[in-house]
């Protein structure tokens, strides 16, 4: 993961990252996907959790959070629609993921600029390559080979700066703020 460097301080700190946030019916859509594929002893996010995520950032204090925001401002893009055909997984980590077999150009493109633009924050992108996914489950055991499934289309809008909080629950995403992309 990536994530911006601050010195530690009793500062309160936000857990941030950019990401494509589903409207509600392909929210239900995905959620329907994960309960037909998840097997019975991985754990599927909840509903509200599906996302894709464009950068992680990690904790950071209010005035980072101020400069990605005025990052996240200059990026621009068109709207674009993404086609979510293919489910699989990663082992080591033991996620079940969808994706899309083919990535937008628009899609690359949007990741990129925003990573770039968010490089004066103290943002530092990761090292491999940008693998846009929705992550369906985690603690997934065993093998899952990559599979086609009736696509699931998503027309992407805009981008959203999200909150990860910590609940007894477990993790609970909360959507910050919001930018659309021109037509």
């Amino acid at each position: 993961m990536s994530s911006t460097a601050e010195p530690a301080t009793e500062e309160a700190r936000q857990r941030l990252f950019f990401a494509l946030w589903p409207p509600d019916a392909l929210t239900l859509a995905l959620a329907a996907l994960a309960r037909a594929h998840v097997p019975p002893r991985a754990r599927a996010l909840p509903a509200g959790n599906l996302h894709i995520t464009l950068a992680f950032v990690g904790p950071v204090t209010a005035a980072t959070r101020a400069c990605l925001e005025q990052a996240a401002a200059t990026v621009t893009g068109a709207p674009f629609e993404l086609a979510l055909d293919r489910i699989g997984a990663w082992p080591g980590p033991g996620i079940l993921w969808l994706a899309p077999s083919v990535i937008p150009s628009a899609l690359g493109q949007l990741a990129g600029d925003l990573q770039q633009a968010l490089r004066p924050c103290g943002y530092r992108p990761e090292a491999r390559a940008y693998q846009p996914h929705v992550t369906l489950a985690r603690k997934l055991k065993g093998r899952f080979p990559a599979v086609a499934v009736p696509p699931l289309h998503w027309p992407v809008r805009d981008f959203v700066l999200v909150e990860s909080l910590t609940t007894p629950a477990g993790p609970c995403y909360q959507v910050l703020r919001r930018w659309p992309l021109a037509t």
